[in-house]
């Protein structure tokens, strides 16, 4: 039988453009898997509990690109926070403390940020990202992810119920990145370090600190250390580091500068711990600043090389006057 070239080459050229155009389609049909998001998928956790509270779910979480994903209106109103959508910016502020947290649109260069995703008509927010840059802790279970300020449990109950040695040693040990400064500190030029905590007498849930050169009242509320006064309290430091000025008289004077907050009037004594040094050579000084506003030293702790004794005074040991009470315990119920 005589082939018929003309028609074979017809067939095969078919069969090769065949087979090149389905594996083109395939290629494009991987490739296009690859870039497209998620769609977002229902999840089984049916219980988001925020300091105590349900989370109002009548919109359900979401998992999108493998983060879950909340409302946002029902998840700020649950932190206590106010939010404004920039639709020119294609952006949210999230506003809780000073700092604004802003979400966006997610990019691809820049995956660390926060981001928000639109499912149809609703807007959502990745719950953990957000709740820990709040401040708050995250705890999951099978079914329940609970959302907690930074004081809670064992150490809440500790906070607000325990002695005043307990309270005032758990109130320090709270992570300072949720006091939330308003005002900039300015740092002196030195490897001096120092740092001092003053509680007014019998009381373990507010106490004044400095840092720099900023004087802070920061006290407990919504379970969270908040700064509820801030004042400059000397010059800011420039490459030569000085101590020529008080900044605590300053303080008592009402003469702090550039003053955030409402002033706090004292009407009672602060006991104070104040600590100073370099590295492992440091000193601490207790004592208490009276209503007339004298500096009684109590006792001082060092480093042997600092060359002072330790005075075996409850106040060193315990961070409490000898005949000092509690007047501020609260109750955790509420």
């Amino acid at each position: 039988m005589k082939l018929d070239r003309t028609g074979f080459q017809r067939w095969f050229v078919a069969l090769l453009m065949l087979s090149l155009l389905l594996t083109t389609t395939h290629q494009g049909e991987a490739e296009a898997a690859k870039q497209a998001t998620p769609a977002p998928q229902a999840t089984q956790i049916t219980d988001i509990v925020i300091a105590g509270q349900p989370l109002n779910n009548k919109i359900k979480p979401l998992l999108i690109d493998g983060k879950l994903m909340v409302p946002l209106k029902p998840y700020a109103e649950a932190v206590g926070a106010s939010y404004h959508w920039d639709a020119k910016q294609k952006q949210i502020t999230l506003q809780k403390w000073a700092a604004p947290l802003i979400l966006k649109e997610r990019l691809r260069k820049n995956q660390q940020q926060l981001i928000f995703k639109v499912v149809g008509k609703d807007v959502y927010v990745p719950l953990r990202d957000v709740s820990l840059e709040l401040g708050y802790t995250l705890e999951k279970t099978n079914t329940q992810i609970q959302i907690e300020p930074p004081s809670h449990g064992k150490l809440k109950e500790q906070l607000y119920e325990g002695d005043l040695v307990a309270a005032r040693e758990a109130f320090i040990r709270l992570e300072r990145h949720s006091v939330h400064p308003y005002i900039e500190v300015h740092r002196p030029n030195t490897e001096l370090l120092s740092s001092v905590y003053m509680f007014p007498q019998g009381e373990a849930l507010r106490y004044f600190t400095v840092n720099g050169d900023v004087l802070s009242l920061v006290e407990v509320k919504d379970d969270f250390p908040m700064v509820t006064y801030q004042g400059y309290v000397g010059a800011p430091f420039d490459n030569t580091f000085t101590m020529e000025y008080d900044p605590l008289e300053l303080f008592l004077a009402n003469k702090a500068k550039d003053q955030w907050g409402t002033y706090p009037k004292l009407n009672k004594p602060l006991i104070y711990e104040y600590t100073t040094g370099w590295g492992d050579s440091s000193t601490t000084f207790y004592g208490r600043i009276t209503m007339d506003k004298k500096d009684e030293l109590l006792g001082t702790t060092g480093d042997p090389i600092s060359g002072l004794r330790a005075d075996a005074k409850q106040i060193m040991k315990t961070f409490k006057l000898p005949w000092e009470s509690r007047t501020d315990v609260r109750s955790t119920m509420k």
